[in-house]
C-alpha cells in the first residue's frame, strides 16, 4: 500500500519532466519564417529613333526689278550698283545692273509719260526705284553717294493736287533742266537741299529733289537725266 503511494507520485514526476522535455525540445526548433520576394522588373531597353531633317528648298532666284498689278508699287533695289554705259536693251544708258534694265524699259511702255533715268558715275550710284501702274502710273528713282547725299526723281502723277501744293520750295534761284526739259531751281530752305519741277501738279510732272549734295552736283546730275524709249 505504502509503495502505490510512492509510485503515483513518481509517475507523475516521470510525466512532468517528459513534457518539460518535450517543451524544451519544441521551444529549440525554430519555425521557418518564409518570405516571397517579388522581383523588380528590369527597366525597358529605351528605343531611340533618329529623324533626319528634310532639306530646306532653295528658294527660286527672283529678278531685281519685277512688275506688279495694277495701282500697286513695284520696289526694286541694286545696292552700290556701278554705271553701265552698254548693255541690251532701250535702257542701257541707265546707271544700275543690266538685270534691272528690263525694269526700266518696262516701266517705259507702260507710262503715258516719257520715262527718264539717271546716268550717275562714281561715287554717285543707283540705289532703287518703284513705280505705280496707270492711270496714275509714276516712276521713282533714288541715287546715292557714299558721303550720305541723295537724289530722288519723281515722274507721273505722283503730286497732283496743283502747283503751289506740288512745287515746295524756299527760294525760287533760277531755270534749270530735268534731262532735256526745262524747269526751275528751287531751295527748300537752309541745309534742307534742293528741287527741280517740271509741269509740278500735273499728271506727267516731273520733280527732283537733293539732300547733302552741293547745289553744281545737283543740277548737274539732273540735267544728265535720259530718256527711257517705249519699244
Amino acid at each position: 500500500m505504502n509503495n502505490r503511494l510512492v509510485r503515483a507520485p513518481a509517475i507523475v514526476g516521470a510525466v512532468a519532466g517528459m513534457a518539460l522535455v518535450a517543451a524544451a525540445c519544441s521551444a529549440g526548433t525554430p519555425t521557418p519564417i518564409y518570405i516571397q520576394l517579388t522581383p523588380t522588373p528590369a527597366p525597358p531597353t529605351p528605343i531611340i529613333i533618329y529623324v533626319t531633317p528634310a532639306p530646306t528648298p532653295t528658294p527660286a532666284p527672283t529678278a531685281a526689278l519685277t512688275a506688279t498689278p495694277a495701282s500697286s508699287p513695284t520696289a526694286v533695289s541694286s545696292t552700290a550698283a556701278s554705271p553701265s554705259a552698254g548693255g541690251p536693251g532701250a535702257a542701257s544708258g541707265c546707271s544700275g545692273k543690266a538685270t534691272n534694265q528690263p525694269w526700266w524699259v518696262e516701266a517705259a511702255n507702260m507710262m503715258p509719260f516719257t520715262v527718264y533715268c539717271g546716268v550717275v558715275s562714281k561715287p554717285w550710284s543707283f540705289s532703287s526705284a518703284s513705280s505705280t501702274y496707270p492711270p496714275m502710273g509714276t516712276v521713282t528713282a533714288t541715287y546715292e553717294n557714299l558721303s550720305g547725299a541723295k537724289i530722288v526723281i519723281q515722274e507721273g502723277a505722283f503730286c497732283t493736287a496743283g502747283g503751289s501744293a506740288c512745287s515746295p520750295h524756299d527760294t525760287v534761284v533760277g531755270p534749270a533742266k530735268f534731262g532735256d526739259l526745262d524747269g526751275t531751281l528751287d531751295t527748300l530752305g537752309p541745309g534742307l537741299g534742293y528741287a527741280i519741277y517740271v509741269n509740278a501738279g500735273t499728271a506727267a510732272g516731273y520733280t527732283a529733289t537733293g539732300t547733302n549734295v552741293t547745289q553744281a552736283a545737283f543740277v548737274s546730275i539732273v540735267a544728265a537725266l535720259i530718256k527711257v524709249p517705249k519699244s
